[in-house]
């Protein structure tokens, strides 16, 4: 009874809200670093202009305007990006180019976009972006004919400004009065492109299946993923990912597409309601064995505490076929940022 009730197929759906999906997920910027430093003046490149260049050739044939030397040119630009830098608390944009470079330079949280929204995660979507947490979430799960609870922790830590990894751990699993561990889920990412108002990154999430047959675990999945975060204006800002989730088992492969969008209207240091964030995250999954597609929508709404600490809650809704997954599932999170 409770391998149905907890199958490979209802486990492999929910991604209860407290999977966060990209757990990697929640935030770094506001969370440990705020941006800040009196704007410092640019640095302005001149040139001498052709008349008065003429007139000092003739007085002082020394004093002739000599040929643009690129790598000077180069060396004022990088100077200045790198006094913006410091006027975002050492962040730079990251583009494609330099890869290389930058594989294992520091990371450095990113500031807010231009329109004040922070990287920040929420329950049931995806970060586009790293963050460097610790994370402990439970959820009640409201079954057709069942009751299920889960506590999960989670550890997010990036390596450098290229790459971040993220650790999930369901360490209690419940139902119909028998518990268990459920099965670790570890994140590795690339970040591709990380500019002040949009950031990509590709990753894969390696399933290890050490939890109880019983509760529908015990599989190994590989899901290759693909998420973004933008700052669209007003404090709105998107987050999303594509992914296709690849388990072993007998489990049917799907293809996953998250979205979500919300908005920040409060200052981060206004605790216990700083960085107050609402937002409405939605997900498609479509079964490759010609099973059921499940489709939920997730409220939720994030605050700030104090301390960079931060509450999260949400409720995901399935909005088809209850009867083959589940009626709703209420998820509370706290975040430590550090």
């Amino acid at each position: 009874m409770l391998r149905n009730v907890l199958s490979p197929r209802l486990l492999l759906a929910t991604g209860v809200a407290c999977t966060c999906l990209a757990t990697p997920a929640l935030s770094a910027e506001s969370e440990t670093s705020e941006a800040g430093g009196a704007p410092r003046a640019p640095i302005t490149l001149t040139t001498t202009s052709v008349a008065a260049a003429t007139d000092a050739a003739v007085l002082d044939p020394a004093a002739a305007p000599q040929a643009v030397n690129p790598v000077a040119v180069a060396a004022a630009a990088a100077a200045a990006a790198a006094q913006d830098g410091d006027d975002l608390g050492g962040w730079t944009p990251l583009g494609s180019e330099g890869f290389g470079q930058e594989l294992f330079a520091k990371w450095v949280p990113v500031p807010n976009g231009d329109s004040g929204a922070p990287r920040q995660g929420w329950l049931g979507t995806a970060d586009g972006f790293f963050t460097r947490e610790a994370h402990l979430a439970y959820t009640y799960v409201d079954g057709d004919g069942f009751d299920a609870h889960q506590g999960l922790a989670r550890f997010h830590l990036p390596f450098s400004r290229r790459l971040w990894a993220g650790l999930e751990v369901p360490f209690y699993q419940e139902s119909g009065g028998d518990s268990d561990f459920g099965d670790i889920t570890l994140n590795t990412q690339v970040m591709l492109i990380e500019k002040r108002n949009i950031s990509l990154n590709a990753g894969i999430g390696w399933r290890l299946p050490t939890g109880s047959d019983s509760f529908g675990n015990g599989v190994f999945a590989a899901q290759p993923q693909l998420n973004l975060f933008t700052d669209v204006g007003g404090g709105f800002s998107f987050r999303g990912r594509v992914a296709y989730d690849f388990p072993d088992s007998g489990a049917p492969e799907s293809f996953i597409l998250n979205a979500a969008i919300g908005q920040t209207f409060t200052d981060h240091d206004k605790a216990p309601l700083g960085d107050f964030t609402w937002y409405v995250a939605s997900t498609w999954r479509e079964f490759q064995d010609g099973g059921p597609t499940f489709i939920s929508v997730t409220p939720g709404v994030r605050t700030h505490l104090g301390g960079n600490l931060f509450l999260l809650a949400g409720i995901e809704i399935p909005l088809n076929d209850t009867s083959q997954f589940f009626r709703e599932a209420f998820t509370v999170q706290l975040v430590q940022g550090f």
